[in-house]
């Protein structure tokens, strides 16, 4: 579960620093393209605590 937790507070990160514009996304030099990365990866971060949290639900 740390290492959702984690993941969450990297993909926010991500969408900051493409915000501030003065970060891009290595090979694009976008920062739009940064912001769009962090949410993909945010939404992966996401999916997978409710997953996580639904399995162990299950199992009590």
């Amino acid at each position: 579960m740390a290492g959702r937790i984690f993941g969450l507070l990297i993909s926010i990160a991500l969408i900051i620093m493409g915000l501030s514009g003065q970060f891009v996304l290595k090979g694009t030099d976008s920062s739009i393209a940064l912001v769009v990365a962090g949410v993909v990866f945010l939404i992966f971060d996401i999916i997978g605590i409710v997953r996580a949290n639904k399995n162990k639900e299950n199992n009590q």
